[in-house]
């Protein structure tokens, strides 16, 4: 008997072929498929030659325009420029002058204190005070190197006597440079409008005058005597002058000799002479202590480090010569576009303040290297050539002075700024397209493209003007319509 589990293992000849048609009919599905993803894969990089080449047609030209503007065209200028202070100058007594009636001394201490930081100060005025005498200003360009006395002689005289000059001082008789009695009449007259006691040369000098004085009066005491034949006064007890022994000679000579009373008026004169030199260099002088020589005036004060009491162990007042100063690099070749009293904008970058001014002057031209471009740093290891090339880049330039508006601001020195300088304007608004607008056609004549919100294009043509950053006045002409908001061509 045959096992019942061979009918189901075993396959009756219809079943396999059923399964060899659904093999063959699976196996044609995939090929179709692989057939077709080819297909599509091969179509994407198979092009024909009307497409490539419409793929590597170049795009169609576009229109820039750029809108006509109503506007005042101004011409302006930027450039670099430095506030630098002015030549410090510090103040440092060193003595107390003598006065009629105090001897001076060394003992120095600050007893007032008149100027204030940051304010501008004139000649002749007291700026601060010390063991009672005054530092005060006077305008010259000479600094105060010695104690200027009576009799003294040179440029630094010639230089006080110009300053009490120009302060309403007149110095009556005095030669320019010779330091005489005109001289110590304006002195006088200036310290006791400041108030103070005027210096005198000192007690050695005086007793000098004193003395001399003595040798006159017994001279012209002897002479006297001789002539009315009685004795000559006695002099004063411990003075002994050469008038005073002449005098005595001349009493052994008989009463009214000729002779004797010849000797007697020569010594009188001689003894007069004597004074009157003694006198020359008596008297009111001018301490180098208390004079400060600036060549611009008003000065600023910088510094006071000292304060009432202050014993004086150095500087008392540091002082500026004329204040901040801006000074602008003007491109050689914009020269001719500056002017005296142009219209000017300062901005500090680093701070964001602005201030406005007006173009001053235009120096000569500096060239890299220049000593006179004032960036060395004094010393001399060589390195102020390369302080100086680095100056404007170490391009060539031209130093322009900007003067304030009002006051520079202090915190603006040492600053590097930006300058805009308006070099021109047009009197009011105008018509202005871009430089690129502008076409001129063989017949000479100047036009402007406008385009039109249907993108249709005509030519108009124009008077140009005046130009400005790019910008240039342009004049319909021949009736053509053309207003600010126009859109004209200005490239493709």
């Amino acid at each position: 008997m045959m096992d019942q589990g061979s009918d189901l293992v075993g396959s009756s000849p219809g079943t396999s072929r059923i399964v060899r048609r659904r093999r063959a009919v699976l196996g044609t599905a995939a090929a179709a498929g692989l057939v077709s993803v080819g297909g599509l894969v091969g179509s994407v990089f198979v092009q024909s030659p009307s497409q490539a080449a419409a793929d590597t047609r170049a795009p169609r030209a576009s229109v820039i325009t750029a809108p006509v503007t109503s506007q005042v065209l101004r011409s302006t200028l930027v450039l670099r420029g430095t506030f630098a202070d002015g030549k410090p100058v510090q103040v440092t007594p060193t003595s107390v002058a003598a006065t009629a009636n105090n001897p001076g001394g060394a003992s120095m201490v600050v007893t007032g204190v008149f100027a204030s930081v940051g304010r501008k100060v004139r000649a002749g005025q007291p700026l601060l005070e010390y063991s009672g005498r005054p530092v005060f200003l006077l305008p010259g360009k000479i600094p105060a190197y010695r104690d200027l006395l009576p009799g003294e002689t040179g440029e630094d005289v010639a230089q006080v006597q110009k300053a009490l000059v120009s302060l309403g001082y007149r110095i009556d008789g005095d030669t320019s440079g010779v330091f005489g009695a005109g001289t110590k009449a304006a002195l006088t007259r200036l310290y006791r409008s400041m108030g103070y006691p005027v210096p005198i040369t000192g007690q050695a000098t005086a007793a000098v005058v004193k003395a001399a004085q003595q040798q006159v009066d017994q001279a012209a005491s002897a002479l006297k005597a001789a002539q009315s034949g009685a004795a000559p006064e006695s002099s004063t007890p411990g003075a002994v002058g050469s008038a005073s022994v002449a005098a005595s000679k001349s009493a052994t000579q008989p009463s009214g000799s000729a002779g004797g009373i010849a000797a007697l008026r020569q010594q009188l004169d001689q003894a007069e002479q004597a004074l009157a030199q003694a006198q020359a260099v008596d008297g009111p002088m001018l301490p180098a202590s208390e004079a400060v020589f600036m060549p611009s005036l008003p000065a600023m004060v910088v510094s006071i480090p000292v304060a009432v009491g202050d014993a004086v162990k150095g500087p008392v007042l540091t002082l500026s010569q004329g204040g901040l100063q801006l000074t602008g690099m003007l491109d050689p070749t914009d020269a001719p576009l500056v002017k005296p009293g142009m219209a000017v904008q300062i901005l500090d970058e680093s701070s964001g303040s602005q201030v406005t001014g007006t173009v001053g002057s235009i120096g000569t031209l500096i060239a890299p290297g220049d000593a006179t471009t004032g960036t060395t740093d004094g010393s001399d290891d060589g390195s102020d050539a390369q302080l100086q090339q680095s100056v404007n880049g170490g391009a060539a330039y031209l130093p322009l002075v900007i003067r304030p508006s009002g006051t520079w601001d202090q915190s603006l020195a040492g600053q590097n700024v930006r300058i805009t300088i308006t070099a021109a304007a047009s009197s009011g608004a105008v018509l202005a397209v871009p430089e690129a607008a502008i076409t001129a056609q063989a017949s000479t004549m100047t036009s402007v493209t406008v385009q039109d919100p249907s993108g249709a294009q005509r030519q108009v043509p124009v008077r140009t003007g005046a130009s400005a950053n790019g910008l240039v006045q342009v004049t319909p002409l021949q009736g053509q319509p053309l207003a600010a908001g126009d859109l004209v061509v200005v490239g493709q």
